[in-house]
């Protein structure tokens, strides 16, 4: 009987060493909002240093500035530009502005004709720093939409590009970043600078290419049945485009089911390959809180209508653990685990994938888009063609 009891502890040990440290259900998130009747440019906020102690501030023009109390109004430093630096950090009771303490929750800083410089990047619009916790802080860059796709644009895509694949990136994602302001209204910020939003530059990636197509396509959104909705982009789909919900735990919604696409085909980023060492697999789980060891076998299971896998189950020598697809890729590195149309061959203690292009797949397709654009397809009928049954309207 002891023994039993033995065994029952051994193997329960094992279930959870294989099992992640949080196994809850993900919250859906929405595809469909009302779109609210806009009077003017709506103001979004970026994210630049979420969760930071302490960040450095600077003025590079001859311009008035100030910094003040969000909560009263009240100007706690001003000043006249150039300025090498204003050093904002963690108070007792708020923050420190150049080791001077105020004891407030959030503070803005406004610059009257320059940009704001952030560490080593500038912004157009206003700095907001709130704190996030007692030790941290956030760095939010709140700025007009358009100004905002204009500091996208040029890290999304090859300012280069035919001005029509541009029109219909500028669209792109001056919705995706609308919608993420009304979904997220009440949060300290909508948007990340980053991939996990859309890679956001600030003032000095600005390129008068890229600017001409946002200035050619001002608020335009894509919306449905009067509903404004995410319009996710990517890359490169590698010949069709997924079902959004089947990517991500998202509402499904009709225009996000995905589309046959051979305008990528032959595209930089249409095929990739990766080799990787089975212990470097297993390192990268162990990273994100999948203990186990001794990885044995990868499986890749539940391919969708797009060709791309569901979940990947792995192996070890004791037991195995079946996680989403999204999940194991996000751990391997997006860069380099490119998408999750993929094939796999093991080889002994090496991995070898085999995948066709980049990026999770919903939505717009970049490359594909370049590809309509050079035959001809305005920027309409680009969007038309990725978000089937939406239609652009003005928003304001």
């Amino acid at each position: 009987m002891r023994n039993s009891h033995l065994v029952f502890l051994f193997l329960a040990l094992v279930c959870l060493a294989a099992s992640p440290k949080n196994s809850a259900e993900p919250k859906i998130l929405p595809t469909s909002l009302p779109l609210p009747q806009i009077d003017q440019v709506p103001i979004v906020s970026v994210g630049l240093y979420p969760d930071t102690p302490f960040v450095s501030v600077g003025f590079e023009q001859d311009h008035d500035y100030e910094i003040a109390d969000v909560k009263t109004g009240e100007p706690l430093f001003r000043g006249s530009g150039p300025f090498e630096a204003v050093i904002v950090d963690q108070g007792k009771d708020g923050f420190q502005i150049n080791n001077e303490p105020y004891n407030i929750q959030a503070l803005v800083i406004r610059s009257h004709g320059s940009p704001i410089r952030v560490v080593n990047r500038t912004y157009n619009g206003e700095v907001r720093i709130s704190k996030s916790s007692k030790t941290w802080f956030h760095v939010i860059n709140e700025i007009d939409i358009e100004q905002y796709v204009k500091g996208v644009l040029p890290l999304e895509v090859d300012p280069a590009w035919h001005i029509e694949a541009l029109k219909a990136q500028a669209v792109a994602s001056r919705t995706y970043a609308l919608f993420k302001s009304i979904e997220r209204r009440k949060e300290d910020f909508a948007l990340h600078d980053t991939v996990k939003s859309q890679v956001y530059g600030g003032a000095a990636v600005q390129n008068s290419l890229s600017d001409e197509a946002v200035e050619a396509t001002r608020g335009e959104v894509l919306s449905f049945n009067g509903n404004i909705f995410p319009a996710f982009f990517h890359a490169s789909c590698g010949g069709q485009t997924a079902q959004a919900d089947l990517i991500w735990p998202v509402e499904p919604h009709p225009v996000l089911q995905g589309v046959s696409d051979p305008f990528c085909k032959g595209t930089p980023h249409d095929e990739w390959s990766l080799k990787l060492p089975l212990r470097e697999v297993e390192l990268a789980m162990q990273n994100h809180g999948f203990p186990a060891q001794n990885l044995k076998e990868i499986e890749l299971l539940g391919r969708d209508a797009s060709g791309r896998i569901r979940e990947v189950k792995l192996t070890y020598e004791r037991s195995n653990v079946v996680i989403p697809a999204s999940d194991f890729r996000l751990f391997l590195g997006n860069d380099r685990f490119r998408s999750l149309n993929v094939q796999i061959e093991l080889k002994g203690e090496t991995v070898q994938w085999k995948g066709l292009g980049w990026g999770h797949g919903a939505g717009l397709c970049q490359w594909g888009a370049k590809g309509q654009a050079d035959q001809g397809k305005t920027y309409r009928e680009i969007l038309t063609f990725y978000f089937p049954g939406s239609e652009i309207k003005k928003a304001y």
